[in-house]
């Protein structure tokens, strides 16, 4: 899933050039104690970031989230997790909702976006705030896409909209901040970088609150201010 997430992001900033995209890895497994799957850094032009802690969530073919849905009444759910991310770290935590190919039938798309109205197919990868999952997810049924869909979901390329429709966070981040010496950037849209580059980390250690991947896009500032229309 991760790599489906990375080749779209890729294809939307390709039509908001000259946006770039890096990626980086931890080469040895990692559970986080939050449940952030990813993290996503993305650039507001002035030098400082906006950090999404995402949880990604695989679409069965009947339209549901097997894994959204109460388990054990007065349980530790992953969004409580994320949202404990959100107060601790300043960051916004989202799902990361891949619906791919699926037998339901959903009604159309009501959002637009500076690109208008985005199409279902936009769709194949949502982004759903943890907060609204927190409030959606009240049975022991698992939630169906349909619950979120269209007023709480956000397509991806909106990520790349001027100004973009996902919220700020409580804090910035700078480059420094976000800290990828104990990754290996294994993706580096940007001209003159290697895009396969690797650090040697023998200690295996990452800070409190970090995912596993950690992703960076820098958008064309003119995106950002919205000078250059949709």
């Amino acid at each position: 899933m991760t790599d489906h997430f990375i080749l779209d992001l890729v294809r939307f900033s390709d039509r908001v050039s000259p946006t770039t995209i890096r990626v980086y890895k931890t080469s040895w497994p990692v559970e986080t104690a939050f449940g952030n799957d990813i993290d996503l850094f993305v650039g507001d032009g002035t030098g400082q970031y906006d950090w999404y802690a995402l949880q990604a969530k695989v679409m069965s073919h009947e339209g549901e989230f097997n894994d959204l849905k109460i388990k054990v009444k007065g349980e530790l759910h992953q969004w409580h997790k994320l949202l404990l991310h959100e107060r601790l770290f300043g960051s916004q935590a989202f799902y990361l909702l891949y619906t791919g190919r699926s037998k339901g039938s959903f009604i159309a798309p009501t959002k637009e976006d500076c690109k208008g109205l985005a199409h279902i197919g936009d769709y194949g990868m949502s982004l759903v705030k943890a907060h609204d999952i927190h409030k959606t997810v009240r049975r022991t049924t698992p939630m169906l896409f349909s619950e979120v869909f269209p007023d709480l979901a956000e397509p991806l390329r909106s990520i790349f909209c001027c100004p973009p429709s996902l919220p700020p966070t409580a804090k910035k981040f700078s480059e420094n901040d976000i800290q990828t010496s104990a990754y290996q950037q294994v993706y580096a849209r940007r001209k003159g970088e290697d895009p396969y580059r690797g650090n040697d980390i023998s200690d295996r250690f990452l800070p409190d609150g970090f995912a596993p991947i950690r992703i960076l896009i820098d958008r064309n500032p003119d995106v950002v201010d919205g000078s250059s229309g949709s």
